[in-house]
């Protein structure tokens, strides 16, 4: 067909693009070297000691794409501080690496009724400033959520709770509005509710707190600049210690200069190595590329209220006039997917195998168009430049695909996107925050949630009935059930679209052995039990 030339010929020319710039690769960050090039950073050091036991190091260097300045974890939460927030926080149950709910914060948890979890903390747990972590700072946290401070990536994940009572200085009681068959999922989500110091927080104030956070993790930051963040390994902390000293997150945002700064041994680890880049990390001596598929489907979000995109027929086109397959193979080889619908395989037995997703129909989508009563209107993909891996040759691709159905559209790069502000269409990606169909969909696209509010305003009763039901039905054949009716309600109405499931990689010094687990969930995990030193 017509669109797979015109599309396979853009993308081709945009990876070799990139390849030659990563070729010609020099540091144009403006990010100093913090050792001479070639020299040996402090885990570099430890590597090449002779004993294979592992080892504790000074200093652990890790180049960023991206970086934060928002470190308050109750505030909100994304890709890029969720790097960071998991070395320095705790919430009160978390997900171990067999998957099963645990206590983590918490010594014991226990249901009362289908509405009421009593939850009793650890003793002798400090934050980083020597304060205790009690009970009132539990309820601090979980009442700041229900108060509606942040940008709602929190409070959205707490639907269903309606209060935290303190029943002594150890002991919390939930109560929730609704039965809800994942609560405990979202308490052990590692996207979910930091507890954080109430006395420090009231003391020092929410502005203060978010570029100097206290947590009870086993790293407090000390150090933070827009290019560098350090994080000091907490000497108080309640368990296991880490083997790193320090941590220096360090920024490059050009994906050349990340590569140049792990061979030239200014840093040990680099996030956010690109398909093109992995034979080169490979190649070098002492070096190695690490990966895992990551909990994210990156999706676009259609203004359902505006211009053509009104238009259900529209939106429709829009989705199955996108080639996925293409961009993955042409962007990504091995190293993405393309969804079975907006879920992921991580859900277990309530994973929908047999869902065939969106398929890819160039003639249905220009029939679409022509039935839409399109009039020519340009439609504006909205994104952040460079923000998303590959992001922004796949909107460029898919401007090109949008145009072969009859679509006149563009790309608009953005240095910020309120939601109220979207026009036409917006790049995001979805993070499932804990592994259960309420994770990922419904959590991103029900009731409370950014879509809802700004752009998918004639959200359909049938679908808000469906989550509702999902969420507090524990029968798993229903759950199955309407688990598949939301998929279908989703791919119909067409509120966005998914393009791939990624991966993520890392280029490595040799030396380190890093257990990928938790970086499914798209953080960099160095707690004792994720990394080690060896020789």
């Amino acid at each position: 067909m017509r669109i797979t030339r015109k599309a396979a010929a853009l993308l081709l020319a945009i990876t070799l693009t990139l390849s030659l710039f990563a070729g010609c690769a020099r540091n144009t960050s403006g990010t100093q070297p913090s050792e001479s090039a070639g020299q040996p950073t402090s885990a570099q050091s430890s590597a090449g000691a002779v004993s294979a036991a592992p080892q504790s190091v000074d200093t652990l260097k890790v180049g960023l794409a991206a970086m934060l300045n928002n470190f308050d974890p109750l505030y909100g939460i994304g890709i890029a501080s969720i790097k960071i927030f998991y070395n320095i926080f705790d919430t009160l149950l978390t997900t171990d690496k067999d998957g099963n709910i645990v206590g983590q914060l918490a010594e014991s948890f226990d249901w009362v009724d289908d509405k009421t979890l009593n939850v009793k903390l650890r003793s002798g747990i400090t934050f980083q400033n020597g304060e205790p972590c009690t009970a009132d700072d539990v309820k601090f946290s979980f009442d700041r959520v229900l108060s509606g401070y942040g940008d709602g990536t929190i409070s959205q994940l707490y639907e269903t709770l309606e209060s935290v009572t303190k029943l002594d200085d150890l002991t919390v009681q939930f109560k929730t509005k609704t039965v809800d068959a994942a609560f405990l999922d979202r308490l052990g989500s590692i996207w979910g509710a930091s507890i954080v110091p109430k006395d420090y927080t009231e003391k020092v104030g929410d502005e203060v707190f978010k570029t100097q956070p206290i947590g009870t993790g086993p790293y407090q930051m000390t150090s933070y600049s827009p290019e560098k963040i350090v994080l000091t390994r907490y000497d108080g902390f309640w368990g296991e210690k880490p083997p790193a000293r320090q941590i220096d997150f360090i920024l490059y945002p050009e994906a050349s200069a990340r590569v140049t700064a792990l061979i030239n041994g200014e840093v040990d680890i680099i996030n956010d190595v690109k398909a093109d880049m992995v034979q080169n990390i490979e190649s070098r001596d002492g070096l190695h590329v690490s990966g895992t598929p990551i909990q994210n489907i990156h999706i676009y979000v259609f203004n359902t209220a505006n211009g053509p995109m009104k238009s259900e027929k529209f939106r429709q086109a829009l989705t199955i006039g996108i080639n996925r397959q293409l961009l993955v193979d042409t962007l990504w080889g091995e190293y993405a997917e393309v969804p079975q619908g907006h879920q992921f395989k991580s859900y277990g037995d309530t994973y929908i195998s047999d869902y065939p997703g969106i398929q890819y129909d160039v003639e249905r989508a220009r029939q679409l168009v022509k039935e839409s009563g399109y009039d020519g209107t340009v439609i504006e993909l909205e994104m952040r430049q460079g923000y998303y891996t590959n992001g922004d040759q796949a909107g460029e691709a898919i401007v090109d695909m949008w145009k072969d159905i009859g679509v006149n559209a563009k790309v608009v790069y953005k240095d910020s996107m309120p939601w109220e502000e979207t026009k036409h269409v917006r790049a995001w990606s979805s993070a499932s925050r804990f592994d259960d169909p309420l994770g990922a969909l419904w959590l991103l696209f029900g009731p409370g949630s950014a879509p809802a509010n700004y752009m998918w305003l004639d959200m359909p009763e049938d679908f808000k009935e469906t989550g509702r039901k999902l969420t507090e039905t524990t029968d798993p054949a229903e759950r199955k059930k309407l688990s598949r009716d939301l998929l279908t309600m989703f791919d119909t109405y067409c509120p966005g679209t998914y393009l791939y499931q990624a991966e993520d990689y890392y280029g490595v010094r040799d030396g380190i052995e890093w257990d990928m687990h938790y970086a499914q969930n798209q953080i960099t995990p160095f707690r004792a039990g994720d990394i080690k030193f060896v020789g």
